[in-house]
């Protein structure tokens, strides 16, 4: 049949078959988006899988290095096989790269305790390989590198800041009169199993994070409402309870002084048991300075520390300060909440024998920040037995950190596990970064303690691995 003009035009602009045409191309492009979709979830589960044996990889490592030093064979091997162990598919091959002492991001610091772990794995494709084997005949696509990265270590908090370890002392905690405690970010710990392990009478406050209780001591309710805990497991702090006394062979400086100066300001009658500050400074890391005389430090003596595991100041008949006295030197890093210590020059007062004599003088002390002592500002080890000096002391040896309007700055904790502690009189107050004792009196003092993990979160000893990022 001829066709004409108008039948032709006719049928060439007809729409019939059109549906067909759109119906397949849309259903390329469904089946398409279907396919990327599929392959997209694949890829994010399997990337959330990779998070998790990141973190379980990071938590390994670092928990290997923390209890049994660095080994990297060791510690790459738990790192691995806890990854493996927390991918649900067992037969994928996994990649580990592990960084030991990694610089932490933001900030760029060292974290010594930490361990990185970045993992990887090939994943396979679906759509994307298809359409790569169709269009472009290459392997790129055909499977898709899925990683993560964690870190662990142990620089967090320890939950607590103050340990009292008798274990079964009635009034192990005691406040009198206007005696307050604040340790608002870190928790207050009370070995004792006595039903009366905590003591108050007056207008005394706690104000803590927890106060956490071995015995059954409820009437310690009212004393810090909300935040009491009884019952709890028994526990120790990281730092052993049983520092040695230094033995003459571990003096590595001896002085037998009996009263010390401000090197700019010599006495007007000077003596011969009269020495500056800069004679007996020490002056590298493990330095020990001691002292076999009862000694007086006059006011404005400073006693140089060091960097790293700091100098040891040790005392074998007893100190009094004449007037204020810095041991050691740091520089606070105001751009962190809370602020951070950073270059810090350590140094520990160590009462090996005899009493400590505070008076009404100011006590500042910047702790070391590695070694046996680090964090320990001021210290009376259990083998000092003859210092009984305290007002209220019970028995036996007793530590005054505070008394009349004296004040105290430790960056630091203050030690005496075998010793009683004690503060007295509302004038001062004593603003520390932790305390370990025997029992705790406080009549009528400001006691303030913030956590020392918060100021030296790097170089802590309180450790608790966790992920750090």
């Amino acid at each position: 049949m001829r066709l004409t003009r108008v039948s032709l035009l006719k049928r060439v602009f007809e729409e019939q078959g059109q549906t067909l045409v759109m119906t397949v191309f849309c259903m390329a492009v469904l089946l398409g988006a279907l396919g990327l979709a599929v392959d997209v979830g694949v890829l994010l589960h399997t990337r959330r899988q990779m998070q998790a044996a990141a973190d379980a990889a990071a938590m390994a490592g670092a928990t290997e290095m923390f209890y049994n030093g660095y080994n990297l064979t060791n510690i790459k091997a738990k790192a691995t096989a806890a990854a493996q162990e927390n991918l649900s598919n067992a037969g994928k091959t996994i990649n580990v790269a592990l960084t030991v002492s990694p610089t932490l991001n933001p900030g760029g610091v060292s974290c010594p305790s930490c361990v990185q772990v970045a993992v990887s794995t090939p994943n396979p494709t679906v759509f994307m390989s298809t359409v790569n084997q169709w269009m472009f005949k290459a392997t790129d696509f055909n499977t898709i590198n899925v990683a993560a990265m964690a870190t662990a270590g142990a620089p967090g908090n320890s939950q607590n800041c103050v340990w009292l370890m008798d274990p079964s002392m009635d009034a192990e905690l005691a406040l009198k009169g206007n005696g307050t405690i604040s340790a608002t970010n870190c928790g207050i710990y009370v070995n004792s199993d006595s039903a009366s392990a905590v003591y108050y009478n007056g207008n005394t406050s706690v104000d803590a994070a927890s106060l956490n209780i071995v015995g059954p001591d409820t009437g310690a309710n009212g004393l810090d409402p909300g935040h009491v805990h009884t019952g709890v497991t028994p526990q120790s702090p990281d730092i052993p309870l049983d520092l040695p006394a230094i033995p003459k062979s571990g003096c590595t400086q001896t002085s037998t002084a009996t009263e010390i100066y401000p090197a700019g300001s010599p006495p007007k009658k000077p003596k011969s048991t009269q020495v500056s500050d800069a004679s007996v400074s020490g002056s590298a890391s493990n330095n020990v300075v001691c002292f076999t005389a009862s000694v007086t430090l006059d006011d404005g003596v400073v006693l140089q520390g060091a960097l790293g595991n700091g100098v040891l100041y040790a005392f074998e008949n007893g100190v009094s300060l004449g007037g204020a006295l810095q041991l050691g030197s740091a520089t606070p890093d105001n751009t962190t909440t809370p602020p951070t210590y950073k270059n810090t020059n350590g140094a520990t007062l160590d009462i090996a024998g005899g009493g400590f004599s505070q008076g009404n003088a100011a006590l500042t002390i910047y702790a070391p920040t590695s070694g046996t002592y680090n964090s320990i500002a001021i210290m009376q080890p259990s083998s000092n037995t003859t210092d009984n000096k305290c007002p209220a002391a019970k028995s036996g040896p007793c530590l005054l950190i505070q008394r009349g309007n004296s004040g105290s700055v430790f960056d630091g904790i203050i030690y005496a596990p075998g010793e009683y502690v004690e503060l007295q009189d509302h004038a001062g107050a004593v603003y520390a970064t932790g305390l370990i004792a025997k029992g705790l009196f406080n009549k009528a003092s400001d006691l303030i303690i913030n956590s020392y993990s918060d100021y030296n979160p790097i170089t802590t000893p309180f450790k608790q691995i966790s992920l750090v990022q």
